[in-house]
């Protein structure tokens, strides 16, 4: 009994404190001081096909890359979010595509993200980290938001609530 009430105290004071993190998380959501260029490597389609992603400037067009995999828990717990956000800033010609470092099956990975909830996503595969290696990204999830010129112009690591009305209209100042 002594125990029980020591583990629910410990949890109460776990979530009081990561509580306020995620609430604000849009508040640190902020550009980069030093824009640093999308790279030009290649990635896999949903065939497995080699491609690499430009960024037109013609289009005016902003994105939200994020880098995840099938084993990244809080990655699973995020899918749907960005498929929401997806549906909410499409209007403001924004994408939101995900990038998997995840060496699975590429279709067992489709599979996954049809599951839960990310299927109307874009999603390409780096299964050999190139991209995730070349920006020096630390973790997943992590969050990138590319200018229409194929800047980075904001990170963010770990999962986000990212249909929430605060973060859109922070990702909106972001890119216009």
């Amino acid at each position: 009994m002594l125990t029980s009430n020591f583990n629910k105290k410990i949890l109460l004071l776990l979530y009081l404190v990561i509580l306020p993190w995620n609430t604000f998380a849009f508040e640190y959501l902020d550009k980069i001081d030093d824009k640093i260029k999308f790279p030009t490597l290649e990635l896999l389609d949903n065939n497995e096909k080699p491609l690499i992603l430009k960024f037109n400037q013609d289009s005016n067009k902003g994105f939200i890359i994020n880098f995840w995999a099938t084993w990244c828990i809080p990655c699973k717990k995020e899918l749907p979010d960005l498929s929401s956000l997806k549906s909410k800033i499409k209007k403001y010609n924004i994408d939101v595509l995900t990038i998997s470092i995840d060496k699975k099956n590429i279709k067992d990975q489709l599979e996954f993200l049809s599951n839960n909830g990310a299927s109307n996503l874009n999603h390409f595969f780096d299964k050999e980290m190139k991209i995730f290696k070349t920006l020096k990204l630390r973790g997943i999830p992590t969050t990138i938001i590319v200018d229409k010129n194929g800047y980075i112009i904001s990170k963010h690591e770990g999962i986000l609530k990212w249909a929430q009305d605060e973060i859109i209209n922070k990702i909106k100042s972001l890119l216009y």
